[in-house]
């Protein structure tokens, strides 16, 4: 089995946006994988197949997914490894995504221990898990923490020129966080910076875009600016659909959508909205 091969297609698939091809994809490798115990092969696989339950908020799915990566990760005797810190983060997001912050915090802790004994300190890894620390605190209303950590992952990424879109998220996040501050100068600041690296990326827009442009819908909604903040976020729904379907992120995205259409007035696409992303809620719960 030549993982190059797989890699190179499942790149293909992710550039053409087709996420459930992307899945079937992975699905037939793994099948392909266990057949013949390859175990690197079911750890790569499985990595890739917990990214895109997460992403489509099949969050259980997305657990096994990593819980297979981790029972391969002691076959192969690699706790403790760069590769087994590498999973815990993935894990831990899958829990932060599903609303589990306290397991997702113990998970990001464990990686990070990894990760710095490994000597990782300007490393791109251990700028994610402080990006995704950050989220956690940002969630659990602990700003304070949520900033520190942010600010340490775009020290780390601002040094690796060879990470753009990495450096878009970190900026997006601190934006995230001045926003819930009310600190919209410093906002509007970090976001442009965000909108210009993606834009300036070649190829499909990156879906890591999605959430700088439903920031920036934030941001215009509490500047009263509300045409521009429903041009941001209709484009971030078209993004995250485009992306990923019709997930939580998009139901989301449709309820804030809902909050400016009622600040205008208009009932009827608040209405429309509300529905939407009732519908797409209750579909991915069932899952």
């Amino acid at each position: 089995m030549d993982l190059n091969i797989f890699f190179y297609e499942l790149d293909s698939t992710f550039k053409k946006g087709d996420i459930k091809e992307a899945e079937t994809l992975c699905l037939k490798w793994m099948d392909d994988a266990q057949k013949e115990a390859n175990l690197p092969a079911v750890l790569a696989i499985a990595n890739e197949l917990g990214g895109i339950y997460r992403v489509t908020s099949r969050f259980e799915a997305g657990k096994n997914a990593y819980g297979i990566a981790i029972q391969t990760i002691k076959l192969l005797k690699m706790e403790n490894t760069e590769q087994h810190g590498t999973t815990l983060l993935n894990l831990a997001s899958v829990y932060a995504a599903s609303g589990n912050n306290t397991e997702a915090l113990r998970l990001y802790e464990q990686a990070a221990e990894i990760f710095e004994r490994a000597g990782l300190n300007n490393d791109y890894r251990l700028a994610a898990l402080y990006n995704n620390i950050s989220h956690v605190y940002d969630e659990i209303r602990e700003l304070d923490k949520a900033e520190i950590n942010a600010e340490r992952s775009l020290k780390i990424i601002e040094s690796l020129p060879e990470f753009p879109v990495e450096r878009a998220t970190t900026y997006t996040s601190l934006a995230c966080i001045y926003l819930k501050q009310k600190r919209y100068a410093e906002a509007e600041r970090n976001l442009f910076t965000a909108e210009q690296i993606f834009k300036a990326q070649s190829g499909r827009l990156n879906p890591h875009y999605a959430a700088t442009l439903s920031a920036m819908g934030e941001l215009y909604f509490h500047l009263g600016n509300y045409i521009l903040s429903i041009n941001y976020f209709e484009q971030a729904l078209e993004l995250i659909k485009d992306s990923y379907g019709e997930n939580i992120s998009y139901a989301s995205t449709c309820r804030n959508l809902a909050q400016v259409y009622e600040k205008i007035g208009n009932y009827t696409r608040k209405k429309d909205y509300e529905v939407m992303a009732a519908e797409i809620e209750e579909r991915v719960n069932k899952i």
